[in-house]
């Protein structure tokens, strides 16, 4: 019995120590409200998980916290995929920027590690950022 325990206790510390952060109004009483950002990069910089550089329509969207935050499994920095409203929408900021006016988001989550792996394959090993807007406009 003790040869399982090991395996075991890896797959749950494994999915434990994966980065997981969402700025979502469903938890407070309070939605945060998006619509004070211009772009879609400024409201990504609200997210504590993210680094965000650049301006306009030329952002750069890293991850920066948990453990898998420097390696993202061999994934290239900047590789985040971008899912609006369930939508797969590649690893392009400038078409997930097209796609989102900061006004209608009503959330934003960010997976990284075996969560995001988990939930969107090999596509998700640079980190995920999910996005849920009011219009649920995506293709």
């Amino acid at each position: 019995m003790k040869p399982l325990i090991k395996p075991f206790l890896i797959i749950i510390l494994s999915l434990s120590l994966g980065a997981c952060a969402s700025s979502s109004g469903s938890n407070s009483k309070k939605q945060k409200d998006y619509s004070i950002y211009q772009t879609l990069g400024d409201a990504l910089r609200s997210v504590g998980t993210l680094r965000v550089s650049g301006q306009g329509g030329a952002f750069t969207v890293t991850l920066v916290a948990g453990k898998f935050a420097n390696s993202n499994f061999g994934a290239d920095p900047g590789s985040v995929l971008y899912v609006i409203n369930g939508v797969d929408q590649g690893k392009d900021y400038g078409n997930a920027s097209s796609l989102v006016i900061p006004k209608d988001i009503i959330s934003i989550r960010v997976l990284n590690g075996p969560e995001a792996v988990m939930r969107w394959g090999e596509r998700g090993t640079g980190g995920v950022v999910e996005i849920k807007t009011s219009t649920n406009n995506a293709p």
